[in-house]
């Protein structure tokens, strides 16, 4: 009996069904050999029959047990889905700000050399727009710090790809 009571419970709690603490804790309690109190047997007397009473509605109860995990399943696997494309969108969106900023900072500091051939299409009274962190930068009389700035973006991306390197070769080693 202790046997089939044990199956009991264990449907129910694939069901969803009932008070899930109070059916794990009995659950524990038969498989441990412990007695159940009066209380509990008088629970398990309402909760047995009422969900797994005739053998037609064992095989819905089996059915209905069957359509609710494979649900679960399919809401994990969204989940999945999401935070593992969040994250791929996450690490492009750093790179790629990243990367148009040096592109940014780089068309300004590059100024003395792009000059000359843009001077065919534009006017010089609009090349200073063109180049808006120098014009910035001319106007407070730091007209270098936008070529450190430069440097500084340039020389971080040998580091910034050392580090992903090692990470992704540290996952690939974690994964096997």
């Amino acid at each position: 009996m202790s046997e089939d009571l044990i199956g009991a419970i264990q449907q129910i709690l694939v069901l969803g069904k009932g008070d899930q603490g109070r059916l794990e804790y009995l659950l524990d309690m038969l498989q441990k050999g412990k007695p159940l109190t009066d209380s509990d047997q008088n629970y398990l007397k309402i909760m047995v029959p009422l969900y797994l009473s005739p053998k037609d509605s064992y095989q819905q109860n089996a059915e209905f047990a069957i359509e609710r995990l494979s649900n679960e399943v399919k809401d994990l696997n969204q989940k999945i889905h999401s935070m593992q494309r969040k994250g791929f969108e996450k690490y492009v969106g750093r790179k790629a700000v990243l990367f148009f900023f040096t592109v940014f900072v780089g068309w300004n500091a590059c100024q003395v050399y792009l000059q000359p051939f843009l001077s065919d299409f534009v006017s010089n009274d609009m090349i200073q727009y063109v180049f808006p962190l120098n014009l910035v930068a001319n106007y407070l009389n730091y007209g270098m710090v936008v070529w450190f700035g430069f440097l500084i973006l340039l020389s971080s991306w040998p580091f910034i790809g050392a580090i992903h390197l090692t990470k992704f070769i540290i996952s690939r080693k974690i994964s096997k």
